[in-house]
Formats: C-alpha cells, structure tokens, sequence
C-alpha cells in the first residue's frame, strides 16, 4: 500500500474480513479478503480520513460503524464472486429475500409448522388473488421453492426466536401484547422482533450484496 490510510482502518479490515470468512471458509482466503477491503479503503482513503478523525468521540465511533458495513459489503460481493466462479454458477443466479416478502410468507410457513398444513395452499391463494397484494412476493422462481426456504430457515431457529415470529407474524399481535408476553418494555420486544427476523433473513442468505 502506497497511501497511509487512517489508523481505525488497520483495526477494522481484520474485523471485517474474520467475519465474512466465517460466511465464505473454503471459497475465499483471509488474506484475498482484507487486500480486497484495503483497496476499497485505499480508493475512499480521503473520504474515510476526513470521517475517522471526526473530532467529536461519538460521532467518529458511529463513523467507524459505518465505514465497517459498507466494508463488509464490499468484501461479501468479492467472497459471493469467488464462491460463484469456484462453484460453476453466475452470482445473477443467487436468491435473496427482502424481509417485507418473509413477512407476507411467514403465516403460510408457521401454519405449514404448526398444523402440518401443505405449501401449496399459499400457492393455490395467491394464483386466486388472495392474500389481495399489490405483487406477488416471489423473488426468485418458483413460489413453493420459496416457500420451503423459509420454511427451512424458519426451522432452524430457537424456541425463543420461532414464538416470538409466530406471535408477530402469525399470531398478528401488537408490540404491546409481546412485551407483555415477554414481561418487558416495548421497545424491548420490537428489538426481539426485529432480531428474530434478521437471524431468518441471515438464515436465507442475508440482504442483498448487490444493491
């Protein structure tokens, strides 16, 4: 590197290229990884200066946040290219699902979970217009496909995080009603909430790399 880049960066490379190897280990190297962040920092270097020495401590440490996200993301499209070229497929071939479409899939899901009800109803509801939406959820494909995704996903969390989306998204409860299930404030429940859906959506191949 031929620029010196601001000192925080030297911290949050490794950070940022130990956490998306733990996602890609196999398809990318730690090494490939943090070459790739530093290029980008390397590319933003006057930006990112001007940013990471923000006089005022609290406003530089919400800088340094925010200079580690957009890293990460860089370092994902890399990792999902090597992973896509290793794997003998097109990255335009990836899957990622927006959390307002888990949303609206998610009763059809945890009614397949809980009473053993068959995918294809939600299939057969939306070819009849029905739930009334302005489009049809589907990211990729086929909507059963989709559904079965969720489903998987769905599955593979804890007690704790499944209840908490069934009464959200199945139940249709209020935040008021969790916090009381939960015994906790509501702004206590909305963060459960909000983190149970993003471990599905992280469950399902996380936000799109690419927007």
């Amino acid at each position: 590197m031929t620029e010196e880049l601001p000192e925080s960066i030297y911290l949050i490379v490794p950070s940022v290229a130990n956490v998306v190897l733990r996602r890609f280990r196999g398809w990318v190297d730690r090494e490939d990884l943090m070459q790739e962040c530093y290029a980008w920092a390397t590319a933003k270097n006057k930006q990112l200066t001007e940013l990471l020495n923000e006089p005022n401590a609290i406003e530089r440490i919400a800088n340094e946040k925010r200079t580690a996200y957009q890293m990460r993301r860089v370092a994902e499209r890399y990792a999902r290219r090597e992973k896509a070229t290793k794997s003998g497929y097109q990255t335009s071939d990836e899957a990622f699902y927006e959390t307002t479409t888990i949303a609206q899939l998610l009763p059809f899901v945890i009614q397949s979970v809980l009473h053993g009800s068959v995918l294809q109803q939600a299939q057969d509801m939306i070819n009849d217009g029905s739930p009334k939406k302005p489009s049809a959820p589907a990211e990729s494909g086929n909507l059963i496909a989709i559904l079965i995704d969720i489903k998987k996903a769905y599955e593979k969390l804890d007690v704790e995080n499944r209840k908490l989306l069934e009464l959200r998204y199945f139940d249709s409860c209020t935040l008021n009603q969790i916090a009381q299930y939960l015994e906790c404030s509501v702004s206590t429940a909305d963060r459960k909430c909000t983190m149970a859906m993003r471990k599905l959506q992280e469950s399902l191949g996380g936000q799109t790399p690419w927007s």
